[in-house]
């Protein structure tokens, strides 16, 4: 009974499987950061609220940052003028509306920071410098060669921008990208306990949803080398034709954020990008300790992690539909349930989800993820269209 969907979910399983039981892991790295005090404080020049994130790693390399709450933060301007951050949202982070008055190019701004053990930490001062206007954002539809020696289709964006200010020393960008997302449409229920069980109705129900995510890749530049005038056809990270994510399907939205960074942030942008980005061997040398422009002030021999930059900003969003030239043919079995057999639509945790569809000429009834009924269970997703949509 439906074995071409069942073989098709054991496969998947088994490739999830395999591709993930060898990751590289550095005991030493991991002692020596694990409980240091973390803060990342990038902010903009553009007047809106902004964020600073404060934690501390936990044991195990990659694996996750514990919030701190109750510090006192402030930023603080040349002249003496400030505006102090609170907490704002997940514990970690520190929200504060910066206004266009207080966010002055050329004007240079440090961090501080008093932890609720009473320690007290300063960044170095870094002032804000102009941004480049991105003059066009544009795609291309590629076609590029996978590990596997197949070939994946997809698209590329590109900007341009106009280098006429010597003022532009580097240059790093920013990119969130937003796609439309469609779940199939299934009679589906809830399991609340081992006894209730009850239809969702459809006004509790979205099959269509719109997915936000920062892009990791970390992309720089210096100013040092180039002639002024336009610099054309700037590459962002391809993005794959990939069925299940459905993210060329309906509409992609990328958008761009051009930051006009110092010489000390653009060093540690691309120091991260060679320890978080590069793949390599089983041998290669282990992710460094990144320096950071933060210090304790009663204690600089204490390491800190994370790094304090101002920048200007300049943003710009393309959008890419309607893209006939890809094959935007649906997965029909994604999502779908599949019968495993005998004990079929037995929860084993609460509150599970089951869905019943007719696919191949037999109805199932089984569980299924929550995603699978409620498009807004995938993270960064809304049922809100986005106002640019």
């Amino acid at each position: 009974m439906l074995k071409t969907p069942r073989l098709i979910i054991w496969m998947i399983f088994s490739v999830c499987c395999l591709s993930s039981c060898i990751e590289r892991f550095y005991p030493e790295v991991d002692a020596e950061t694990s409980g240091l005090l973390a803060i990342n404080a990038h902010l903009t020049d553009n007047p809106r609220r902004q964020f600073i994130e404060i934690s501390r790693p936990v044991p195990m390399i990659y694996s996750k940052y514990e919030a701190l709450p109750g510090c006192y933060v402030l930023l603080v301007r040349e002249d003496g003028e400030g505006r102090e951050f609170w907490q704002d949202g997940p514990e970690s982070y520190y929200g504060a509306d910066l206004d266009a008055e207080f966010l002055q190019t050329g004007m240079s701004y440090h961090l501080e920071v008093i932890t609720p053990d009473g320690e007290e930490y300063h960044s170095d001062f870094d002032h804000i410098r102009p941004a480049p206007a991105i003059d066009t954002i544009y795609y291309q539809v590629e076609r590029n060669a996978t590990p596997q020696g197949d070939s994946l289709e997809g698209i590329r964006f590109f900007i341009d921008f106009t280098y006429d200010n010597e003022a532009y020393e580097y240059i790093r960008w920013e990119l969130t990208e937003t796609y439309e997302f469609h779940n199939p449409v299934m009679d589906a229920w809830i399991q609340v306990n081992r006894w209730r069980t009850y239809p969702i109705p459809d006004e509790e129900r979205f099959y269509v949803c719109y997915i936000s995510h920062d892009l990791t890749d970390i992309h720089s530049m210096s100013m040092e080398y180039l002639d002024q005038g336009i610099y054309i056809k700037k590459p962002f990270s391809f993005v794959p034709n990939i069925q299940h994510e459905q993210k060329l399907f309906y509409k992609y939205a990328l958008e761009v954020k051009q930051l006009s960074i110092g010489p000390e942030a653009f060093f540690y942008w691309n120091e991260l990008k060679k320890t978080s980005q590069e793949q390599g061997s089983l041998f290669d040398s282990q992710p460094a300790i990144l320096q950071s422009n933060i210090c304790n002030i009663n204690d600089e021999s204490e390491r800190v992690l994370g790094f304090f930059s101002m920048a200007g900003v300049h943003t710009t969003r393309g959008i890419a539909e309607d893209l006939t030239e890809l094959d935007r043919t649906p997965n029909k079995y994604y999502c779908l349930p599949v019968d495993r057999g005998p004990g079929v639509a037995e929860a084993v945790s609460y509150p599970s989800f089951f869905a019943r569809a007719t696919y191949d000429g037999i109805t199932v009834y089984e569980m299924v993820n929550e995603h699978c009924v409620d498009c807004r269970a995938y993270k960064g997703s809304s049922e809100v269209k986005p106002d640019y949509w």
